[in-house]
């Protein structure tokens, strides 16, 4: 119809005829897409992703903040000071945080999903040697930089996945995400010193 509409009016020419046509079929293909998108976001897998990355974060934090509890068996296993024995839970700390640029470029590359299990595996396999660890430079390297590392591959996917379902409702999905660290900090100590 636009064609006839142009063919009889003398003010367009053919090729701006063309454009508003290809302008009008890339305006009617963005609309199918999104209504194609609404479709996925802020569903029930959605909610599935939030609840996983919820428990990421309760674990990733609880290791991290009870590390307090675990503090003085170690020091005491070990015959090492106060202060090297923290520093270990520092190095933990930083690692995982110093991570979230590397991590980053994991999730651009590889997706959340990959990213968050790799963290997860390296994590855990830094975590089980370093409790094999039989002085401070063994558990600084095994517990502080490798699995601080491994965290930090999980932490960054456990909060940039929830944006990849949500829309709508992202900021509560978010806020519900971020509780797990809430949670694990509560959680996992007590947990932790009755190991």
């Amino acid at each position: 119809s636009l064609l006839q509409e142009s063919e009889s009016s003398d003010t367009m020419s053919e090729e701006e005829v063309i454009s508003v046509i290809k302008d009008r079929k890339d305006e009617k293909e963005d609309n199918d897409q999104r209504d194609e998108n609404k479709e996925v976001y802020d569903r029930g897998w959605g909610w599935c992703v939030v609840a996983a990355c919820f428990l990421c974060n309760m674990v990733n934090d609880g290791i991290a903040y009870s590390f307090g509890v675990i503090m003085e068996p170690m020091r005491a296993d070990l015959g090492v000071g106060v202060g090297s024995i923290s520093l270990v839970g520092g190095v933990l700390a930083g690692v995982t945080m110093l991570t979230g640029p590397l991590a980053a470029a994991f999730v651009n590359r590889f997706g959340s999903r990959t990213t968050c299990i790799v963290g997860s595996i390296i994590s855990s396999a830094a975590i089980f040697a370093s409790s094999y660890s039989t002085s401070l430079i063994h558990l600084l390297i095994t517990y502080g930089v490798l699995a601080g590392f491994g965290l930090g591959f999980v932490y960054i996917p456990a909060v940039v996945a929830v944006g990849e379902y949500f829309r709508e409702k992202l900021s509560l999905a978010t806020g519900i995400c971020v509780c797990g660290s809430g949670a694990g900090t509560f959680l996992v100590a007590p947990l932790t010193s009755l190991l």
